[in-house]
C-alpha cells in the first residue's frame, strides 16, 4: 500500500491500514454494509468537519490542546471512542451516509477497544510493546512523507499542521500500525500460510488467530 493510499484510508473509514484492518471483526448487518470507500467529496471537507465539530465540542477541545501543545503526544492519550466516532461521522458526512447514534457509538467503542486489545495481546502473549519512539519513527518513514492535497485539506479543516495531524491527532491508528509492523513476522511464523491459501485470506486468518486469544480470555 502506498503512503497516499494509507492516508486516504485512514481518513475515510474506521477499519483501516495494515494494522487497522485487523481491529474490527465485521458482521454482516445491513447497516454496516452501507459503509463503503466510495463517493468521497473532499471539496466539502471544511463543511463536514465544521458540522461535526459543532456537535462534538470535546473533539474541538482536543484539537485546541494539540495546537497549544498541551495535549500529550503519547499512545495512552491518543485512544478515544469519541475521536473514532468523529472520524466515522466525517466520513459519513462526506459520503452522505447516515447511521443511528447507537450504531455509531457501538462501532466506535468496538474499534477503540480493538486498538487497545492489539497492544495488550502483543504484550501479554509475545512480550512486545511498541514505544513512543517507534511510533514516531513509523510516522516519519511512512506517513509524514505524504504531502498530497487531500491530506492538506483535512489538516486545514481541523486547523492543524501536518505534523500535528500525523504525530498527535492520528497517532492512535499509527501506533497500532507500528505494532503490527513489529509483530507481523512473529505472528506469520506462528501461523504459517496454508498450501494454496489466497494471500488476502491468509492476512484475514492470521488477524483472526491473533485476536482469538482475546476472545478466549472473555469466555
Amino acid at each position: 500500500m502506498t503512503a497516499y493510499n494509507r492516508f486516504t484510508l485512514t481518513m475515510i473509514c474506521f477499519s483501516v491500514l495494515i494494522a487497522g484492518t485487523l481491529l474490527i471483526k465485521q458482521t454482516a448487518s445491513s447497516e454496516q454494509a452501507k459503509i463503503e470507500f466510495v463517493g468521497i467529496d473532499y471539496a466539502e471537507m471544511n463543511k463536514a468537519v465544521e458540522l461535526v465539530l459543532l456537535d462534538m465540542p470535546e473533539i474541538a477541545e482536543e484539537l485546541k490542546g494539540i495546537r497549544s501543545g498541551v495535549h500529550p503526544r503519547t499512545i495512552d492519550h491518543s485512544f478515544s471512542d469519541k475521536k473514532t466516532k468523529f472520524r466515522i461521522r466525517i466520513k459519513n458526512n462526506l459520503t452522505q451516509k447516515e447511521h443511528s447514534s447507537a450504531f455509531l457509538r457501538g462501532i466506535a467503542e468496538k474499534q477503540t477497544s480493538r486498538y487497545k486489545d492489539a497492544l495488550e495481546i502483543a504484550e501479554s502473549e509475545y512480550g512486545i510493546r511498541v514505544t513512543e519512539e517507534e511510533v514516531d519513527t513509523y510516522i516519519k518513514q511512512n506517513v509524514a512523507t505524504v504531502w498530497n492535497m487531500d491530506k492538506r485539506k483535512y489538516a486545514k479543516a481541523l486547523d492543524l499542521t501536518l505534523n500535528e495531524l500525523d504525530y498527535a491527532f492520528d497517532r492512535d491508528v499509527y501506533a497500532v500500525d507500528a505494532l503490527w509492523q513489529k509483530i507481523q513476522s512473529i505472528v506469520m511464523e506462528e501461523f504459517p500460510r496454508h498450501r494454496g491459501e489466497d494471500a488476502e485470506a491468509y492476512r484475514v486468518r492470521i488477524k483472526e488467530e491473533y485476536f482469538s486469544r482475546e476472545v478466549e480470555d472473555e469466555k
